[in-house]
């Protein structure tokens, strides 16, 4: 019964993970231009936004593989940690494979900053979100009122 409103509370974290990705890969993006390394670092928009794709793509897979979103209500600090450092690290491992397949020449401390902003992100946001989680429950699981209609044993079983 409430396992639609579960895949609803389910899917707006992911789409919350995009958005949190989508700012940390700008943060890393606009970090890594403020750092003056040896090399001019730059990344055009069709490859940033095909990355940014992969990115939130992996992320949300997975997130979905271990169960992230199902552990969001129970707001222990070291499980939320430890899921999301999980998470981001094999995130970060998939841009490094996007990278090598699709031949692109990206900074690792670009990749490096992505990983850890996503972390930290991804953390402060999960963190918060115990609060919100009792709102959106709140608001998925309104009390339903069902009529049974009919006199028979399955009518008398069911009510």
């Amino acid at each position: 019964m409430f396992n639609r409103h579960y895949r609803k509370v389910r899917l707006l974290f992911a789409l919350t993970d995009v958005a949190v990705i989508a700012v940390a890969f700008v943060a890393a993006y606009q970090t890594r231009l403020l750092l003056h390394f040896e090399r001019v670092f730059y990344i055009d928009f069709p490859i940033a936004a095909l990355l940014l794709l992969v990115s939130a793509l992996c992320w949300v897979a997975v997130g979905y593989w271990f169960n992230v979103y199902e552990k969001l209500d129970s707001a222990h600090l070291p499980v939320i940690l430890r899921d999301t450092f999980r998470q981001c690290v094999l995130g970060t491992v998939c841009v490094v494979l996007a990278q090598y397949f699709l031949r692109l020449d990206l900074s690792r401390p670009f990749v490096a900053l992505f990983g850890i902003d996503s972390w930290i992100l991804l953390c402060l946001f999960r963190i918060n979100a115990g609060s919100w989680i009792g709102v959106i429950r709140r608001r998925f699981g309104t009390a339903h009122f069902i009529m049974v209609v009919g006199t028979g044993e399955n009518a008398h079983r069911l009510g």
